[in-house]
């Protein structure tokens, strides 16, 4: 990692340095903010380390102007003179943590693996959401035929809207990878995608796992519970096997359809 002191104490400054490079951390130590600053217009830091008592410029005020000028900057702020409110602006700010003086060097070290294990998890999350993109997109359903050049169209026109789909196929012909590539292909791709087998339950059970029920709606019901139309909100939902669920709960799931608004078990809103 790149790091970037800012620190006008000589002896603060030099032993931060030392420490950091003993543990590999590539680093360069300013003890003037409006210096530091133009050093870093022109080069790429991991993460920023800076004092708030600072000559020519405080702390706040360069954390500030590094933000405004790439916002994606990690900024950890040092202080002599911790208040809440010196905390709170610092982290209004966009800081990503802050360190009180007096403090060693390894509990500035213990911050910094704090964040190489953060960074590493929104890398992780970033990769993730790409190989789900990569699977779900039209090219992952096998076929170039005219008929399914005709699907990704119908997937790609559907996609762009909140209609309701019906996928109708036998089992195996890739009903749920539809349903994948319509959602990952939407502006819902980022929301949740619930899925659901309407034959994983019995009819009792099927309503309030589909519209979730209030405490005490029925024997067991010790809490309220969000169903699986609510978890979906803003979202897409699945219903697999939708053609097995009982007469009796397709006028509730029509009507869920129709106003896009649901009544938990024992609910009255």
């Amino acid at each position: 990692m790149k790091v970037l002191i800012v620190e006008d104490e000589k002896i603060k400054r030099i032993t931060l340095t030392d420490a950091l490079l003993k543990e590999g951390y590539d680093v360069l130590a300013i003890d003037n903010p409006v210096e530091a600053l133009n050093i870093f217009k022109e080069r790429e830091f991991d993460v920023v380390i800076t004092d708030i008592r600072l000559p020519h410029m405080d702390g706040l005020t360069f954390l500030k102007e590094i933000k405004a000028l790439k916002p994606d900057t990690t900024a950890i702020v040092m202080t002599a003179y911790a208040t809440v409110d010196t905390a709170i602006k610092a982290m209004k700010l966009g800081a990503w943590d802050y360190i009180t003086k007096p403090f060693s060097s390894e509990e500035l070290l213990l911050i910094l693996e704090r964040l190489k294990d953060f960074r590493r998890l929104v890398e992780e999350n970033i990769k993730l959401k790409q190989e789900i993109t990569e699977r779900y997109s039209f090219g992952n359903i096998v076929g170039k035929s005219k008929k399914m050049k005709d699907v990704y169209a119908v997937i790609e026109t559907v996609a762009q809207c909140d209609a309701t789909v019906l996928i109708i196929g036998e089992s195996g012909t890739g009903k749920e990878l539809v349903a994948n590539a319509i959602h990952y292909n939407s502006s819902r791709k980022d929301r949740p995608f619930i899925k659901f087998s309407c034959t994983a339950l019995v009819e009792t059970l099927l309503e309030s796992e589909l519209f979730g029920h209030e405490k005490g709606a029925f024997t067991g019901a010790i809490k309220e519970r969000k169903g699986r139309f609510e978890l979906a909100n803003g979202g897409s939902m699945f219903l697999d096997d939708i053609d097995d669920i009982p007469l009796s709960m397709q006028t509730k799931l029509l009507r869920a359809f129709e106003v896009k608004a649901v009544e938990r078990v024992g609910g009255t809103k």
